[in-house]
């Protein structure tokens, strides 16, 4: 096979989850994020707020971690330094969350994990709460992105693992587009559940942003190529930048991702700058778990700074049946075609 050109079987997915855990970075996406190239919409100040409060929380996470001159023990111990309250970013598609809590780990001096509410959600459902609590807690600052309660399961894991790492030393900054007090207020009603939530507000500081999708409004539009260049010429053409490029049929590419544990989908981002999917068709009502799966392997290979191409009869927008859009998951498959619009390019093969 020509270097740098890959199929779904030689990409790897065997590598131990247990050593994945210390390869979630700054994703390569966010790796040049800080809080001086993060420009707010004057139009909303609450951008802007938000920038000055979390410089000052790496300010004082820096200092309650300053160069390991006390340990956590010894800190515990004599009472010298408070432990600094974990943060909750709330705020909408496309405003520069994610790029806020990366610039939030690129300014910490300490041991950091990026992780996404699925990432976490899959890590725990591999190897149970508190045995990931213990791998967890040896970072000082868990940055957790896209906070998420759709799901009852998910949503009692959540809760749970913030309360047992808020045990620790660890502070987590979670980003969501769902404010604390509603979290779960459409799918629950039980008493129990509201007393969590209500411990679960109190251990974040919440920071409101305001403002439009900057990936719709400011990012290119995702494009639609003329049918006569096809997606194979596109990726034969396709110039990579130190990884490989992949090319599948969409039903071989559903069924690898289903055959592998999607801790693992990890991986392509090492191994690929872009990927190039062929004959992409609707998700239909009981194809639920495989557009699950494939939202978070957008996120994935969002975060990875990979291009995504598709070959499809059929619009971006109509990509997921109305029932999967309108359903309890609607957040998930919003962000995923809100990022494919940033990422993708679309070769249009209707007739």
């Amino acid at each position: 096979m020509e270097k740098g050109l890959l199929n779904l079987l030689n990409i790897g997915f065997d590598t131990p989850i247990e050593l994945l855990i210390d390869k979630n970075n700054i994703p390569h996406k966010f790796r040049d994020c800080s809080f001086g190239n993060y420009i707010p919409d004057e139009n909303y100040p609450s951008q802007q707020e938000a920038k000055e409060k979390l410089i000052e929380f790496v300010s004082s996470l820096n200092e309650y971690n300053k160069s390991g001159f006390y340990s956590k023990f010894t800190k515990k111990l004599l009472k010298r330094r408070k432990k600094p309250k974990s943060i909750y970013i709330d705020g909408g598609f496309g405003v520069g969350k994610t790029h806020l809590l990366s610039a939030i780990g690129n300014a910490y001096h300490g041991k950091v994990i990026f992780l996404s509410f699925s990432q976490l959600m899959y890590l725990i459902a591999y190897f149970n709460l508190l045995p990931l609590i213990e791998k967890i807690s040896k970072f000082d600052l868990v940055l957790l992105d896209e906070f998420e309660l759709d799901d009852p399961g998910d949503a009692m894991m959540g809760i749970n693992f913030i309360r047992e790492i808020n045990k620790t030393d660890t502070v987590i900054v979670a980003t969501s587009n769902t404010t604390p007090v509603a979290l779960g207020g459409r799918e629950f009603d039980m008493m129990v559940f509201k007393e969590r939530i209500g411990s679960l507000i109190n251990f974040f500081e919440t920071l409101a942003i305001d403002g439009k999708d900057y990936r719709v409004t400011k990012a290119p539009k995702t494009q639609y190529e003329s049918s006569k260049k096809t997606l194979k010429e596109l990726f034969l053409g396709y110039k990579t930048n130190g990884r490989g490029k992949l090319y599948a049929e969409f039903g071989d590419f559903i069924k690898t991702i289903k055959d592998i544990h999607p801790v693992r989908y990890i991986n392509f981002n090492e191994k690929i700058d872009a990927v190039f999917i062929e004959n992409l068709r609707k998700f239909t009502d009981d194809e639920l778990l495989d557009a699950l799966r494939f939202t978070y392997l957008i996120d994935i290979l969002y975060y990875g700074s990979v291009d995504i191409f598709i070959s499809t009869d059929i619009q971006l927008w109509d990509m997921f049946s109305d029932d999967l859009k309108d359903g309890k998951f609607k957040n998930k498959i919003m962000r995923c075609l809100s990022r494919i619009a940033e990422k993708g390019v679309f070769v249009n093969t209707a007739s």
